[in-house]
């Protein structure tokens, strides 16, 4: 059986890890695992964890990505202490990632827009540019990073860009960007095109990053799927609802309102 969704459920914690790969199994969808995120998981016996993960998705037969460490993850950083630890996080991720057989890995950018200083934005690119492609020269993987905070595309165009690889591409999180970004998902796709490989779906309300099921917040889905449409791009989907209970209420809301990828049913 061969899986050709575009969705991906999102397991969060370790304790519902099994009932999100059971609803992705019988709906035939991807998972994204998230369980290790959070960077102090890594603090744990972490290593337990992953091989109870990793013996449970050893029959599955659906795409797997993984949710790397995010939080205060600062390669870019000048502090030189930070930035080794930042990068020993990471490859502590990419290392599970590799254990559960990760096609790709998301990772977020981190880029603070309210520092406004030019050398800042080229150091974060040039270093991030240095790091990402020793990464994807030594692992098998794709890394897809996120946007966070990040007010504007053109700093990741330009990151992508200059390490010119078809393994680093781009996680646009939809919710993130309805908080903190000014700009419509019109304009960034319309800088990121097909560079936006995987989105992050949740909604909100604005004001917060309130992971709410799709349809529950502000945002338009049907500009969203309009968008799509027009820039004729096919990203893959994760639904990140923490909950198996609300990602079913968003899938249903997906289906019944025709949005992406159900505009064609």
């Amino acid at each position: 059986m061969v899986f050709t969704s575009k969705i991906y459920a999102q397991p969060l914690i370790h304790e519902t890890f099994s009932d999100f790969v059971d609803f992705a199994v019988k709906n035939m969808f991807n998972l994204e695992i998230a369980t290790f995120a959070y960077e102090n998981v890594y603090d744990t016996d972490w290593h337990k964890i992953l091989a109870e993960h990793k013996e449970r998705v050893s029959e599955f037969k659906g795409k797997i990505s993984f949710h790397g460490v995010f939080q205060d993850v600062l390669i870019h950083s000048s502090d030189k202490k930070i930035a080794e630890l930042s990068k020993e996080r990471v490859f502590e991720s990419l290392q599970a990632a590799k254990e559960l057989n990760a096609a790709q890995v998301v990772f977020h950018g981190n880029f603070n827009p309210l520092v406004k200083s030019d050398y800042y934005r080229e150091n974060w690119v040039e270093r991030n540019s240095t790091f990402w492609s020793n990464v994807i020269d030594k692992y098998d993987v794709t890394v897809l990073l996120e946007n966070t905070w990040e007010t504007f595309p053109q700093t990741f165009k330009e990151l992508v860009d200059e390490v010119a690889s078809t393994r680093l591409k781009i996680c646009f999180d939809f919710g993130h960007s309805n908080v903190y970004s000014k700009m419509t998902f019109r304009e960034w796709v319309n800088v990121l095109r097909d560079k936006i490989s995987c989105i992050h779906l949740s909604d909100n309300a604005g004001e917060r990053d309130q992971h709410l099921e799709v349809g529950q917040g502000k945002i338009d889905w049907r500009e969203f799927t309009k968008v799509i449409e027009e820039y004729k791009i096919s990203p893959e989907i994760v639904l990140e609802q923490v909950t198996l209970e609300k990602t079913k209420q968003s899938l249903s809301y997906l289906e019944k309102n025709h949005v992406y990828p159900f505009n064609q049913l």
